[in-house]
């Protein structure tokens, strides 16, 4: 009941070569991410290569940014209403990483 609530747990590589995406690479990935108020989020990422992580709000409004996260917890973030949250990992183009990233709310 007071523990964590996994909201995203999953492997995935970042940055791959692929000349029907724009600019050739597959460097960004989005997910939503159902939110309830009053919580705090956090972001944990273990990756090979450094990744740019970052949340926004439904209004597009950027509520977190971390850059280079490698093997690392960003957060707390705290929630202020329920809402649908975007989370996006990225990495420059040319560049590869293989990542574990878990997403949970205390």
């Amino acid at each position: 009941m007071f523990g964590k609530k996994v909201l995203l747990s999953q492997e995935m590589t970042v940055g791959e070569f692929d000349i029907e995406a724009d600019g050739a690479y597959r460097n960004v990935k989005s997910f939503p991410l159902g939110v309830k108020s009053g919580k705090d989020l956090f972001i944990s990422v273990d990756s090979d290569k450094p990744v740019d992580v970052a949340v926004s709000n439904e209004a597009g409004k950027c509520i977190g940014f971390k850059e280079g996260m490698k093997n690392e917890t960003f957060g707390p973030t705290h929630l202020k209403e329920k809402e649908t949250l975007a989370l996006v990992v990225g990495v420059f183009r040319g560049d590869l990483a293989k990542l574990k990233i878990e997403v949970w709310m205390e």
